[in-house]
């Protein structure tokens, strides 16, 4: 029989959405609940979080139908058909269906905690193809997280910050608990079921370089999850016979500003659809696909390097500055709000060398470190196109075609960030760890981020809000079922 220094009915790794959600549900019915956190603080990537996906939930309901009636609040069939299409059929369909069955609950669960939302909306006001799925509380994330964990703290679940865990304890093919580390010395800590909640691995390179598409420019993107993210779930995981054959992992991919963040003004206008440039000095893309900030993100990560260039003239910074941006960010970069920030925080860039500014062309080349005749060609084949209103290069959507005339001209430094990674783990609907011959392994279970089966190879912002509500959902499921079985 396994020894322990102390012994709960449910051992939570991971303090973040997913991990706090397990503990609330397994709290509520009298278990005996730990949460370890290796960071001195609770919260994960879902402080950062804006809103929260579900499907007919009561907000949606209460509201009837979306600020632009020509929309609908999705049904949770259009919900799951959204998911396993986008996902070209990749996405668990057991998976899938678990989370838009159950998402609802999250938003009432945080009602009655007091938290209220503002709207159900979408992210990106310039993207059609959006599920109004985006539901928007009052302090975003970062107060939900602050309610989640007053809760949690009266229902008396302990809470062991500084502790990361280091591996799991096996009797007999069962999960039974985890060694986790408290002061530098082991800290045997029984459990009667272990949830993995670790936030997968997006703060590691060489984890998203191996176990996604995304290379070799992850080495040289804008890492935007918290630096504690690096896969420690997944290798509990595989310590206990998880899945070894199916580990992949689909980026959450965004884009702005070379090391700036995601709220940043200036990055902001570099990712409207002005004209990109990669190292060589040529176009890429239609610039366009702006209108969906995962394709901008899918886009930039595909160039030599990861290095992309956004090339405005003075007209397109100040009809920024009046007219404000083409296409959305969340609620970082407000569409057609005047982006008031923008000068200072230009001039600020410009003083410390990252933003790039120049009267020609050719200057501007010299700058950016990109071959001058590659991209003056480029320039001046794109300033007839718009002459002539037609993009025959890459069909560049006509509204977004201006000539770059009036000098002075910038060159804003952009990258791929991700905002987190999904999965690695594979599990099945309850959210257990399902081993190569499809079986369950006893006692474990891996949510949020660190669970495989939402998505395919790309992160889908068509439903806004995705993965906060599928930590949430998946925390709930994984929680009911070990207390099911206990």
């Amino acid at each position: 029989m396994a020894e322990f220094d102390v012994e709960y009915d449910l051992v939570v790794v991971g303090g973040g959405a997913s991990g706090k959600s397990a503990a609330l549900i397994a709290a509520r019915a009298g278990k005996n609940v730990v949460v370890i956190e290796k960071m001195p603080e609770t919260g994960g990537l879902s402080v950062f979080a804006e809103g929260t996906a579900a499907f007919e939930s009561s907000v949606q309901k209460e509201l009837g139908t979306p600020r632009l009636s020509k929309y609908h609040f999705p049904t949770k069939q259009e919900g799951l058909d959204k998911i396993m299409g986008y996902s070209h059929q990749r996405a668990n369909y057991e998976v899938a269906r678990a989370f838009v069955e159950n998402s609802a609950e999250t938003i009432d669960i945080y009602r009655d905690l007091g938290v209220v939302y503002k709207t159900c909306d979408i992210a990106a006001e310039d993207d059609p193809n959006e599920l109004w799925t985006f539901h928007l509380p009052e302090g975003l994330g970062a107060h939900c997280q602050e309610v989640l964990l007053d809760a949690i703290q009266k229902l008396d679940v302990d809470i062991f910050t500084e502790t990361p865990a280091k591996e799991l304890i096996i009797e007999d093919g069962r999960v039974v608990g985890v060694v986790a580390e408290s002061e530098g010395a082991p800290l045997r800590i029984g459990g009667k079921a272990v949830i993995l909640a670790t936030g997968g691995m997006g703060s590691s390179p060489d984890r998203i370089f191996k176990y996604s598409w995304f290379a070799p420019a992850a080495y040289n993107m804008n890492v935007l999850t918290p630096l504690q993210n690096v896969g420690d779930g997944l290798d509990l995981a595989l310590s206990a016979g998880a899945d070894p054959n199916t580990i992949t992992t689909c980026p959450l991919l965004a884009a702005g500003g070379r090391d700036m963040t995601m709220d940043s003004q200036v990055g902001g206008a570099g990712v409207n659809p002005g004209v990109w440039i990669n190292k060589t000095g040529h176009r890429f893309a239609a610039e366009s696909v702006a209108e969906n900030l995962g394709d901008i993100g899918t886009y930039y990560g595909k160039q030599p390097g990861g290095i992309v260039w956004s090339i405005l003239s003075q007209a397109d910074v100040d009809r920024l500055v009046s007219e404000g941006s083409e296409i959305a960010i969340g609620e970082f970069v407000v569409y057609h709000k005047p982006m008031t920030g923008l000068l200072p925080e230009l001039e600020a860039h410009l003083e410390s060398g990252l933003v790039k500014k120049a009267d020609t062309f050719e200057e501007l080349a010299e700058q950016m470190g990109v071959p001058t005749d590659a991209f003056v060609e480029t320039m001046a084949a794109y300033n007839e196109a718009c002459e002539r209103g037609v993009d025959e290069a890459y069909f560049k959507k006509p509204q977004y075609l201006r000539a770059l005339v009036e000098p002075p001209f910038y060159g804003i430094p952009l990258a791929t960030g991700t905002m987190g990674s999904a999965g690695g783990i594979k599990v099945n609907g309850d959210m257990q760890v399902i081993t190569s011959d499809g079986d369950a392994i006893p006692g474990l279970y891996a949510v949020g981020l660190d669970a495989t089966g939402l998505y395919g190879d790309s992160y889908n912002m068509e439903i806004p809000g995705c993965a906060n509500g599928f930590a949430h959902t998946s925390g709930r499921i994984a929680a009911r079922h070990a207390i099911a079985n206990m």
